[in-house]
């Protein structure tokens, strides 16, 4: 057995012998006879496997490679397209051509065995047929294979990117992977690394730059405290002279933008000192029914002073939150403060203490037009910033719910285990 057309003989298909034989038969235009029979006998040594002949003009057939006996020795025009109809698609494969560019001189004809030009493949004996699919099944299952071992690794990879992502530091920022690799996923595994020191190096900054902020605001807000105390001396004194009606009133205003600049300054110090966790915490047992009658006496006079009525709806069993009184206090002082400078046209500020499962919450509510977001409440903001923080460190909630008819807020404690 041999592997025939596939591994010892040039493959010739059907295209190759039609444009071989088209080709020669251009090439003898004006050709003679002799000549045309020694180029079929060349033609005949270089395609062993084919049968060729010729017919002249004349319709005579001419040197037939090898000798059929059925072919005609003169070739009339309907033997001729019968010739050509039986030839097409059918086994011999055959070729044409017209001798020369003048189609005057005759044709010759090339028959060649289907089998031959059968593509190598074909041509292969069953058991080397069998072996051949089964090297190809080979290639092809190891192609399958080696890429799903590719991907299986591109995709763990992709996974172990993907979970360095999702983790991340204290600051919030995700931790670095392990890259071994130069090609493109150790590339992109570089590019995130890079990336996450970039991250680390920002964030750094930042917090440089916000404790030099803080720390400045705290310097600025600690010696702006000293001179307006010593004006606040002076107006006082001056108060206390003769003095026209007008610059009694004058005195009062000055009195009062000092007051103003004053409590800024200590709401923003105050702030300052919690966002850096200076400001000191003491925490421990609160009775809140007796802290806030005590609270509430404190500002009962600038309440009356303000012409406010005072609603006091207080529970007559104790009620206790764990926390920092100063700090309550700090609360309780601003709200109020808001209440008396935003919402004193209410003429009405009500304190409510409520218990329900496991929770208990304080209400401070008016009767003002609700919260104003002009530049008139920047201390409001800071104030209110400053509840917030106090708030949230001791593990309280609050909400405001503000119309043009009033404001609540509401501070919830929730009972611990």
């Amino acid at each position: 057995m041999r592997i025939q057309g596939l591994l010892n003989e040039e493959y010739k298909g059907k295209s190759y012998y039609e444009q071989m034989w088209n080709e020669e038969a251009q090439k003898l235009e004006g050709a003679n006879e002799e000549t045309i029979n020694k180029k079929l006998k060349l033609l005949k040594k270089k395609c062993p496997e084919a049968s060729m002949f010729w017919v002249n003009a004349a319709g005579q057939t001419k040197l037939p490679f090898p000798y059929n006996e059925s072919l005609p020795k003169k070739w009339s025009s309907s033997y001729t397209a019968e010739f050509i109809k039986s030839r097409y698609g059918n086994d011999p494969y055959t070729v044409l051509a017209f001798i020369g560019a003048d189609k005057k001189q005759g044709f010759m004809v090339i028959e060649v065995p289907e089998k031959a030009v059968e593509l190598p493949i074909q041509k292969l004996d069953p058991a080397y047929y069998n072996i051949y699919l089964g090297f190809v099944f080979i290639i092809v299952l190891s192609f399958i294979v080696l890429s799903l071992f590719f991907f299986v690794q591109i995709r763990k990879r992709l996974r172990a990117l993907q979970t360095a992502m999702n983790n991340k530091d204290e600051q919030g920022i995700p931790l670095p992977v392990v890259s071994g690799s130069t090609d493109e996923i150790g590339q992109l595994e570089q590019s995130f690394n890079q990336m996450v020191k970039q991250l680390h190096e920002s964030r750094n900054r930042e917090q440089q730059e916000e404790q030099l902020r803080q720390d400045l605001i705290m310097s600025l807000s600690h010696d702006l405290r000293t001179p307006l105390t010593t004006v606040r001396t002076h107006i006082y004194q001056l108060k206390n002279e003769e003095v026209t009606l007008n610059v009694q009133q004058a005195l009062e205003v000055i009195d009062t933008k000092v007051e103003f600049v004053s409590s800024l300054i200590d709401n923003l110090f105050s702030y300052t000192l919690l966002l850096n966790g200076k400001y000191p915490y003491r925490e421990e047992e609160i009775d809140m029914v007796r802290f806030l009658r005590k609270s509430i006496a404190q500002w009962y006079p600038l309440f009356e002073e303000a012409n406010m009525e005072v609603g006091i709806q207080l529970s007559s069993q104790s009620i206790y939150w764990y926390g920092d009184v100063q700090w309550l206090e700090r609360i309780i002082d601003n709200l109020c403060q808001n209440v008396i400078r935003h919402a004193k046209e209410g003429r009405f500020i009500g304190f409510r203490l409520v218990q329900n499962n496991g929770s208990s919450s304080l209400i401070i509510f008016d009767k003002g037009s609700g919260f104003k977001k002009n530049s008139e409440t920047k201390q409001n903001g800071v104030g209110l910033a400053i509840v917030d923080a106090m708030i949230k460190e001791m593990e309280l909630t609050w909400s405001i719910h503000s119309t043009k008819n009033g404001t609540d807020i509401q501070i919830t404690y929730e009972a611990r285990d």
